[in-house]
């Protein structure tokens, strides 16, 4: 309950005048001499009675007029509480942390001010009025690094002036989680005197992205477990009740790598919030304008627009769409997009019997396979010359297939080994009764053999009915199209599922290494991958449990070892696992979130010492990135703001590119519950402001800030002078008191009536 003129109440000192006046002023009566009347003695001890009472009350009534006029010139204030003052103006020091809310949702304007903007006008109207001696600390919910209380309020001012939007963020609870740490360090300061209030303040624009609720009991159970006093937040929304919006929430390709000479599609997602649109939707493929099309939505509903061109050459391709008008929040009028036109990826396959023009090889069909679809091109080579190669002969192919080898060299195994170690992909085909296990085994000498082989082949299975794959396993990537395509019923392999009659029995090295089983009692291995750390090994190895050359059990009989070539499953599963080799299971790598980290894989040749980046908001529009000798990747964590980045090794002789977007949780602009943040902040916190009103004010005003009693005082002092001199009129009226003696008139002053004590009766 504070006072504008605490000065005055010194005036409380007069009290004691009223009790001076009655000493000196009250009447002392005469001695009279009477004749001993019982009567006239017993009504002098009543009258002496009603005396004392009536100068008791006058006297209280005047002691109470000196203290209203003095509480009334000193202009007594009453503060409705709220657990404690917010210390607005008060000029007593406070500890306090701004925490700021600087993510994408923050560039919603209104008129020409983002809602970042209203937080800092804001914040700096609190610093204006917070005495100079108050600690005060500044956090952004894009750090997450704990701040410090910041040296002087002129410092804080230049921080807080130099916030800006950062795509890469955090809700603003995580923030907070800082700002309670740093409040709790003042529990063990040495506090000579009575400690300084504590206080939060949170700027934001309460959406449902800046806060997260997981956090609640965490913030919850660190300011209850503060030392007195606690810490008062408040929440300072200066975001909007009814938001209008048109945002392209995503771009979605089907696929981020296009074969060449097939067309690029790209579907934009709009989604309009708060009110009906109609306007234009453009799209860009290389900064060249593809297409603009027409765009209705109306509120709370979306649209789907679809772009495709055909114009495309082999390498990277940029994509931007954009709204015609843009709408009150910039960075959503927006989107980007990287894909990859690929032609035919280098396989190539090493086999004992290559054949040539007029013989038929062991690699023919499997060429085929992978020829046909485009996707692949696949070169032969004897294991002989395949023996005279070097890493960087390997190098340019994306999977070798080590396809019907005998007796693979422990040469040969090591050069496979490096190449798989660099990010190459293997296939290992085994053949049949002429292949040599003891080559493919777990032998002392040949240590490549140990890193790369999955399993070890034992014998040879014969099943006259064939071994169907067990649908049950198909958990693997490489099987999710299988296990997609179990659903239809007009595939051809899944009306006649995939048998093998002659099968290599395979047991695992580790039981994660099998991909899909055979349904056979055992749950033999149908197809089984060697797991690497990825840290150390990029690349990838598979190995097949029965031949892939369309061999047949006998010379004179057409039946197969499996029934892979009488549907399109051959060609299928020959694509798929050279495909996920070659690195499809890791196509989604050329688009982001911001704040997410771009992990590239560097080919094998040619790598360099440092990289340059490009992109939007970096420092002099590149920055250099280092390289290790032996990294084998490159991890960016520069590229922080929407738009297209590009990484150039050499003098470009590498070039490769990504996208980065703003996270879709951004978009959303529905509101956090107040109960919520009531619930960590305490009751009350929550404090939404007119984009016009003052803080200071809203804050007065919100919490019904200090209540002058002036008025009511003046009031109160002018009825009780009323009724002080009402009872002082009556009190003291007439010269006497009139009363009867033994029929007989008398006149004598009730004050002035005095028994003797010698008179008095016994």
């Amino acid at each position: 309950m504070p006072f504008v003129h605490p000065l005055l109440l010194g005036g409380l000192l007069l009290v004691g005048v009223p009790v001076l006046i009655h000493l000196i002023m009250r009447q002392k009566p005469k001695h009279l001499l009477f004749p001993a009347f019982r009567f006239l003695v017993q009504r002098a001890r009543t009258n002496q009675r009603k005396m004392q009472l009536r100068h008791l009350i006058l006297l209280l009534l005047r002691i109470s007029l000196i203290v209203l006029i003095c509480l009334a010139l000193a202009r007594f204030q009453v503060t409705p509480s709220i657990g404690e003052s917010l210390n607005i103006g008060s000029g007593q020091p406070v500890a306090v942390a701004l925490v700021f809310d600087t993510s994408a949702s923050m560039e919603y304007r209104v008129g020409e001010k983002s809602r970042l903007d209203d937080a800092r006008r804001r914040a700096l109207e609190l610093l204006d009025d917070l005495p100079e001696s108050s600690r005060v600390a500044v956090f952004d919910s894009a750090e997450p690094i704990s701040g410090d209380f910041l040296p002087s309020l002129g410092m804080v001012r230049e921080r807080v002036s130099g916030l800006q939007i950062r795509y890469a963020n955090g809700p603003v609870t995580n923030a907070l989680v800082q700002a309670y740490r740093l409040l709790a360090t003042l529990d063990d300061e040495d506090h000579t005197g009575e400690p300084m209030p504590r206080f939060v303040y949170v700027f934001s624009d309460r959406t449902q992205d800046s806060w997260d609720a997981g956090r609640n009991a965490q913030l919850i159970e660190m300011r209850e477990r503060m030392n007195p006093p606690k810490v008062q937040g408040v929440f300072v929304d200066v975001g909007v009740e009814k938001p209008t919006n048109l945002a392209i929430l995503d771009l979605d390709l089907p696929r981020q790598i296009v074969p060449a000479n097939d067309r690029a599609i790209v579907r934009a997602r709009v989604q309009a919030t708060g009110r009906d649109y109609d306007t234009e939707i453009v799209c860009r493929f290389d900064d060249k304008t593809v297409e603009r099309k027409p765009l209705k939505v109306r509120a709370g509903l979306g649209e789907t627009i679809p772009f495709e061109t055909r114009d495309t050459k082999v390498g990277l391709h940029r994509v931007e769409v954009s709204l015609a008008t843009p709408d009150q929040l910039p960075f959503s009028a927006g989107r980007f997009a990287t894909f990859e036109v690929r032609g035919p990826r280098l396989v190539l396959a090493i086999t004992d019997n290559p054949g040539d023009a007029k013989t038929r090889g062991d690699a023919d069909i499997w060429k085929l396979a992978l020829d046909k679809g485009g996707a692949f091109h696949c070169d032969v080579m004897s294991t002989r010359d395949a023996g005279n190669l070097g890493p960087k002969d390997l190098s340019k192919y994306q999977v070798v297939c080590l396809l019907n080898v005998a007796d693979p060299s422990r040469d040969l195994w090591e050069k496979l080994k490096q190449y798989v170690e660099e990010g190459g992909g293997l296939a290992i085909l085994p053949g049949g009764a002429e292949l040599r296990t003891a080559a493919y085994q777990d032998e002392e000498d040949k240590q490549a053999v140990n890193e790369l082989m999955p399993g070890i082949l034992e014998r040879v299975i014969d099943d006259d009915k064939g071994m169907p794959w067990k649908e049950s396993t198909y958990r693997h990537p490489v099987m999710a199209p299988f296990r997609e395509w179990g659903q239809a019923a007009n595939v051809d392999f899944i009306k006649l599922p995939p048998r093998a009659v002659r099968y290599w029995s395979v047991k695992p090295r580790r039981e994660e290494n099998v991909i899909v089983s055979y349904a056979d009692a055992e749950t033999r291995p149908a197809l089984l991958e060697r797991l690497f750390d990825r840290k150390k090994v990029r690349g990838r190895v598979l190995l097949f449990t029965t031949p892939m050359d369309g061999r047949t059990l006998t010379a004179d009989t057409d039946r197969r070892w499996n029934n892979y070539l009488e549907t399109s499953f051959y060609f299928v599963l020959a694509n798929k696992t050279i495909g996920y080799l070659a690195g499809d299971a890791e196509a989604a790598a050329f688009n982001f979130a911001c704040g997410q980290t771009v992990t590239i894989a560097l080919p094998p040749t040619p790598r360099f010492p440092s990289y340059i980046l490009e992109g939007p908001a970096l420092g002099g529009g590149a920055v250099t990135i280092a390289r290790t000798a032996t990294q084998s990747e490159i991890r960016v964590v520069q590229a922080v703001a929407p738009g297209q980045f590009t990484l150039t090794g050499g003098e470009r002789q590498w070039v490769t590119g990504f996208s980065m977007n703003v996270p879709p949780g951004e978009y959303n602009l529905a509101r956090v519950p107040g109960e919520q943040i009531e619930a960590v902040l305490g009751k009350g916190a929550l404090l939404p402001v007119d984009h016009n009103v003052n803080l200071k004010d809203a804050l007065q005003e919100h919490w019904s800030g200090p209540v002058e009693l002036f008025p009511w005082l003046m009031i109160l002092l002018l009825l009780i002078l009323a009724v002080e001199n009402l009872l002082a009129n009556r009190f003291y009226k007439g010269p006497g008191s009139e009363f009867k003696v033994s029929g007989s008139e008398f006149k004598v002053s009730s004050s002035e009536v005095r028994v003797p004590s010698s008179q008095q009766p016994e």
